[in-house]
Formats: structure tokens, sequence, C-alpha cells
């Protein structure tokens, strides 16, 4: 902290008239707190130090003591927790596998299934929900690209072989698409 920081914090408790005695003062016991609180914390350090390896010691005299019997239980114990961690493990990741089988991939597969093998509904409704809006959009493009236009003829972008030859002919000719003099001599008299 600065001296003129000092010197503002002592007016904003409402001193008018601050010196620099009294702001010398102020930092000092502000210095003489902050050492005792690093101190404080220094000590704390210490004793979780203590306390981690008295607890590393503790554990050992009890393993000492232990039978041979008591450390092979243990040991089963411990296993049994690891192998029933690599089962769940196993079932997350054939239901992620069985997800994939449905197109259920990625952050969203990850997402609706929990830890403990749970689903989140949450999920699994915005999963549903944007497939419902992918497929009416599919529907209404296949609607849109087979209806016929507002103003009459159909939505087939002028693929349309039904027309008569001389139809055909006149838009070749009006168009510059006519191969021969023939097709476009048909007209003349």
């Amino acid at each position: 902290m600065t001296r003129a920081e000092a010197k503002s914090n002592l007016e904003a408790l409402g001193m008018t008239e601050v010196t620099d005695e009294m702001v010398t003062n102020y930092l000092n016991q502000v210095n003489k707190d902050i050492q005792k609180e690093k101190d404080r914390a220094e000590q704390y350090k210490r004793d979780a130090d203590k306390v981690k390896d008295l607890t590393a010691q503790l554990e050992e005299m009890q393993n000492a003591n232990l039978s041979d019997i008591d450390k092979a239980n243990k040991a089963t114990e411990a296993a049994q927790n690891q192998l029933a961690d690599l089962q769940k493990k196993m079932a997350r990741m054939e239901t992620l596998k069985s997800l994939a089988d449905k197109g259920i991939i990625g952050e969203d597969a990850e997402n609706l299934i929990h830890e403990d093998g749970t689903l989140d509904f949450e999920t699994l409704g915005k999963i549903i929900s944007d497939r419902e809006a992918k497929a009416a959009t599919a529907k209404e493009q296949e609607i849109a690209k087979n209806s016929t236009n507002p103003n009459g003829g159909s939505n087939d972008n002028g693929n349309n072989d039904d027309k008569p030859a001389d139809v055909a002919n006149a838009e070749g000719i009006s168009f510059g698409n006519t191969a021969s003099e023939d097709a476009r001599d048909f007209y003349k008299l």
C-alpha cells in the first residue's frame, strides 16, 4: 500500500487533517497485521505437513499390525472395488455404442449418460426435439419439391418431356438450342 492510498483510507475513515506521522503509524500497523497473518498461515502449513506425516505413520502402523488374512482381505476388497469401477465403465461404453448405433454420438451421447449410468432427460428431450425438427424440415422440403407452383405448372425446373414436338421445337428455336435446319424451318410455309 502506498502512502497516498493510506492517506486516502484515513480520510475515508473521517480524519480531516492527516499528518505524515499518522500515515506512517497506519502503514506500520497494517504491515504488522499482514506479517501476523503470514506467520499464522505458515504455522497452518507446518501443521498440515505434520498431519500428513502422522497419517502416513498411522497407516503404516495399522498395516504392520494386520495379519496376513487381514492384508489379503484388504487387497481383495480393493480388487473388488476396482472390478466394480471397471464394470461401470464397460456398461457406459456399451451404452455409448448402442447410442452410436442409433445415431446419437459426440457430446450429446456423453451428456446423455451420467457417470452412475442414469439418463439425463433434459439432454434426451433436446435430442428428440432436434430430430423432430430435422424430420419436419425434410418433409416440408419434400412436399415443396413435389408441389405445383402457385402461378400454375409444376416444380420440375423445366424438365417436362411431355411437350409436343412443335412446342419443344419452338422453345429450341427461341432459346437457340436447335441442331438442324429442318427443325428450324418446321414452321415455314
